[in-house]
């Protein structure tokens, strides 16, 4: 079994594809191999064909001989294997390196509270009182700021909401989000990616102790060799879980198809991925589980095109300015002039789409462009709201 500190064999390959959710193909040594991704995250900004990873030789060698224990992004390896944070963490409580918990020792890990279990117990090291701690691994960043979750988790509101019941009963719990990038200085929910867990993080958030860490390792990614403080911006009004913004709709379609989004007109689309750009609009998340129902009657030309599609992933961008231009023209940087479908009933322009012939989600350049728009745009926006941050 895998443990901190990473002295076990480790090898570099290079990413080729994600199979599902807990399989990854990479070549190593020239040859294709199958590794198990210990991680359920989207991981969309880091998993991308071509980029290298660091691998562990399993211990049978079986239908997944390796495991990925982290990807190398701007040179600096991110360390993915989720049950190894934990053991980091662990580690570090007990070098006394981390200064919220540098009172506490580790008495247990995964302690169980009724029918369920938290990752820590920890005991204060003077008055022996408990404190039950959540640990939760952090890879999506962007600047100097990092979210979570990189996709929706009822799972991990479940967590916070579970540690807030433990809080009324007297009992001391938090919740530690652990970015594996030790430039990162700011951390706030995903409220674009999970509206919820947003919401319940801030509604928790007092009672419960929410904090952040940044973790750096060795060049032989053997150990850590960087602790850095996080601050989490509660009390800036731009940090609280917004439901207001743009978005865009990837639509995917496994063959040519006819669609008819306009009464009397029909148009052949061929066989790709195509990016539509929407308006800025109030309850943000209830437009994007419109968009991601497969089964509603459609009423717009927009709804034409998603129910034709195989497979429709919403991307919404939580923000306060009008974007759809902006976000239009970076679009056309990257895929060309859109498509011109039809004009929505009382719209001043026909819809358009951007056609990709690849899926965007694996092209660097439109994974950069999300990460502007969700994570450092938003920087941008706290830092001007609180100068203190800076």
């Amino acid at each position: 079994m895998l443990g901190y500190p990473f002295d076990f064999p480790k090898i570099s390959g290079r990413l080729l594809r994600r199979l599902n959710r807990f399989v990854v193909e990479a070549e190593v040594g020239g040859q294709t191999v199958k590794a198990h991704l210990p991680n359920p995250g989207r991981l969309w900004e880091l998993l991308l064909p071509g980029s290298t990873l660091l691998l562990s030789p399993a211990l049978s060698r079986g239908k997944l001989p390796y495991t990925v224990l982290s990807c190398e992004k701007e040179g600096r390896q991110i360390l993915l294997h989720t049950q190894l944070t934990n053991k980091v963490i662990r580690a570090l409580i007990g070098e006394e390196r981390l200064p919220l918990f540098r009172e506490y020792r580790v008495s247990r890990a995964e302690p169980v509270w009724g029918r369920h279990r938290f990752d820590l117990l920890l005991q204060h090291r003077l008055d022996g009182s408990r404190f039950y701690l959540e640990i939760k691994s952090c890879t999506l960043f962007e600047n100097r700021t990092a979210m979570f979750p990189d996709a929706v988790t009822a799972r991990g509101t479940a967590h916070l909401l579970l540690l807030r019941e433990l809080s009324k009963q007297g009992l001391e719990s938090g919740c530690l989000f652990v970015v594996m990038d030790p430039l990162v200085r700011y951390f706030i929910p995903a409220d674009q990616i999970d509206p919820r867990f947003a919401r319940t993080f801030w509604e928790v958030h007092g009672p419960v102790k929410l904090s952040a860490v940044a973790l750096g390792f060795d060049p032989t990614f053997t150990t850590v060799n960087a602790v850095e403080p996080v601050t989490i911006p509660n009390n800036n009004p731009v940090a609280a879980a917004r439901d207001r913004g743009c978005y865009l709709l990837l639509l995917f379609l496994k063959q040519p198809r006819e669609v008819s989004p306009e009464q009397g007109r029909s148009i052949l689309l061929k066989r790709g991925y195509y990016l539509y750009v929407g308006p800025p609009v109030d309850g943000l998340a209830a437009k994007m589980q419109r968009h991601r129902r497969r089964k509603k009657k459609p009423g717009t030309p927009l709804d034409h095109l998603t129910a034709a599609a195989d497979a429709v992933t919403a991307l919404p961008i939580t923000t306060s300015e009008n974007l759809e231009e902006e976000l239009t023209a970076a679009l056309e940087q990257l895929a060309g002039p859109p498509l011109e479908i039809c004009r929505p009933p009382g719209g001043s322009r026909r819809l358009r789409l951007f056609r990709f012939s690849s899926n965007p989600l694996h092209d660097r350049s439109f994974i950069e462009m999300i990460q502007h728009y969700r994570i450092a745009r938003r920087e941008q926006e706290l830092l001007k709201a609180d100068p203190t941050l800076k």
